[in-house]
């Protein structure tokens, strides 16, 4: 099986193919033993990489929601037309939705400077916290969404100034 897993801006390619009684996940390029210890109507107890990890996930077509960790993410079928490659610079300075959900919390303010991996937002879809975190370090340039509001797939959420380059990273933070 192959999909597509897209986290903020960049998006992975990942095959999970059956070896006897166990799996195997290649994560763009690296491999890990995937082993399934139990499984429930959208719940999975896995042993992945030496790591063990409880999943929730959810069916709408031929995607697949999957929540761990408190972020949920979408598994879709391959489409070279729209991937981009790990390290890719994002196409626009919006932070979109990954999914369907309502506003739950938003932690910044416009104009305010944020760092690399920060929860901007806080989403809940299907009962799940989804954290939106900031895709680069930057400065918060437009809120585009509020409080309890609900938001469509891909629909930008944050509006951010350009990404902070290597030299200017002490003085934007």
């Amino acid at each position: 099986m192959r999909y597509r897993f897209q986290s903020n801006h960049t998006i992975y390619d990942i095959s999970i193919e059956r070896q006897g009684d166990v799996y195997q996940a290649t994560v763009d390029g690296q491999t890990f033993d995937l082993e399934i210890l139990d499984a429930q109507p959208g719940q999975l107890d896995l042993m992945f990489g030496g790591r063990s990890l409880t999943l929730y996930w959810a069916n709408d077509g031929d995607r697949k929601w999957v929540s761990m960790d408190g972020c949920a993410h979408l598994l879709e079928k391959p489409d070279t037309q729209r991937a981009t490659r790990p390290g890719d610079q994002p196409n626009s300075n919006e932070v979109r939705s990954p999914m369907p959900a309502q506003v739950q919390e938003i932690r910044v303010s416009n104009g305010e400077i944020v760092k690399k991996g920060q929860i901007i937002l806080l989403l809940e879809a299907m009962k799940m916290e989804i954290r939106v975190q900031a895709p680069y370090s930057g400065r918060i340039k437009q809120l585009l969404v509020g409080m309890g509001e609900t938001v469509n797939r891909d629909q930008p959420l944050v509006e951010m100034d350009e990404p902070a380059k290597e030299h200017d990273a002490g003085q934007i933070l």
